[in-house]
């Protein structure tokens, strides 16, 4: 099993405990949609967003890896090496053990155990990660094929997937108080989650992405679009009409 295949399985420990059950269908419902204008898309890490492609860099920058490296720093300060200085007296390996009943003792035991080791992956992860991080992810919804390309978590390749086989789910966002769930989208070959949104309303934002790759309907609401609606109309009238089911509005 090499590093990569073993953080997989240990993260999924956490991606267990946080996904729902219900998988989310991949076509448009009716309902609101998110609806983009210039001051909403965080144009710095959009490189394309137009009728054929809405490309999402999800390149960790410095500042992120350096925020990586913190929360490992902090885990390991205040987790690891405090539960580590618990155990070892526990055990009675510098001195004369903690006097308390047995059940607490085994309890006790268990409990630290668990708190010294168990984060150790994830802190080796996070003093890693930051500078063996790939150098490029991109997220791309591909309007124009059919299809989404979800960057790797941590390492590997980026995989193609059609967007009517995409597997899209809520999962807890452990990371903030106000916004519970977030939208992820899992790879087929790992089953790692990749986290996506627009605005944070998951049931408007998932509608977007369903109404925006689906060809047979117009662009989606929305200022952004304004330039490319034209083009994509006549791009629509085409391809309908070579289906012989285009009808000229009255």
């Amino acid at each position: 099993m090499t590093f990569i295949d073993f953080i997989h399985k240990y993260i999924n420990v956490f991606d267990r405990i946080r996904s729902t059950k219900e998988w989310l269908p991949v076509k448009y419902q009716g309902g609101e949609v998110t609806v983009l204008n210039h001051t909403s898309v965080h144009w710095p890490d959009t490189p394309q967003l137009d009728d054929k492609k809405y490309v999402v860099n999800k390149t960790t920058g410095d500042v992120d890896g350096a925020a990586w490296s913190g929360i490992g720093l902090f885990g390991l300060i205040a987790g690891v090496l405090p539960g580590g200085w618990f155990l070892v007296n526990l055990l009675g390996m510098a001195g004369p053990s903690i006097n308390m009943p047995s059940w607490m003792y085994w309890q006790g035991l268990v409990f630290v155990f668990f708190v010294t080791f168990f984060p150790i992956p994830a802190i080796l992860l996070s003093f890693v990660y930051p500078f063996k991080r790939p150098k490029e992810r991109l997220l791309i919804w591909d309007r124009e094929n059919g299809t989404v390309t979800l960057p790797p978590r941590f390492w590997g390749e980026h995989e193609v997937v059609a967007f009517k086989d995409l597997k899209v789910k809520k999962i807890r966002n452990i990371g903030s108080f106000v916004q519970f769930h977030v939208l992820a989208a899992f790879r087929p070959s790992d089953g790692q989650p990749i986290e996506f949104g627009l605005l944070h309303d998951n049931a408007k934002d998932w509608a977007f992405f369903c109404w925006y790759m689906d060809k047979t309907r117009p662009l989606p609401p929305g200022e952004v679009f304004d330039p490319y609606c034209e083009r994509d109309e006549e791009r629509r009238r085409r391809e309908l009409a070579t289906q012989g089911i285009w009808e000229e509005p009255v």
